[in-house]
């Protein structure tokens, strides 16, 4: 397994993204990204038409949960300016029992989502 991320997720105006990525016997596995832009930039998601639909995922502004995947999107209130932040989780599913994984993905991103709101002190 080899593992490549920055510490955190403390995005700033000047550092924009952190992208984690978790490789497993030399194939990409799970890449996990946190995006920041300045205000009224939305952020679109294409989901993949080869996958079934996603689901709504009640978690942040927006967010969708997918088979292989879950997105949220929020806008945070910072200590000195506002900004959007886009959270991403992504993963191979092929070891995942099926019928779980869009359950798995909900759980772990509520987990992101409230470490990266610590992190970029979104909210506070």
């Amino acid at each position: 397994m080899k593992e490549t991320s920055p510490v955190d997720v403390r995005l700033t105006s000047v550092r924009r993204a952190a992208t984690c990525n978790i490789d497993v016997d030399g194939e990409g596995r799970v890449l996990v990204t946190a995006t920041r832009q300045p205000l009224g930039q939305s952020f679109f998601w294409h989901p993949d038409k080869n996958q079934p639909a996603p689901d709504p995922l009640p978690l942040g502004d927006k967010g969708i949960v997918g088979d292989t995947d879950a997105w949220v999107a929020l806008t945070c209130d910072g200590p000195t300016d506002g900004f959007e932040l886009e959270l991403g989780i992504s993963a191979s599913v092929e070891h995942i029992e099926p019928g779980t994984s869009r359950a798995l993905f909900a759980r772990l991103m509520a987990k992101y989502l409230a470490a990266a709101r610590e992190q970029t002190r979104c909210g506070q």
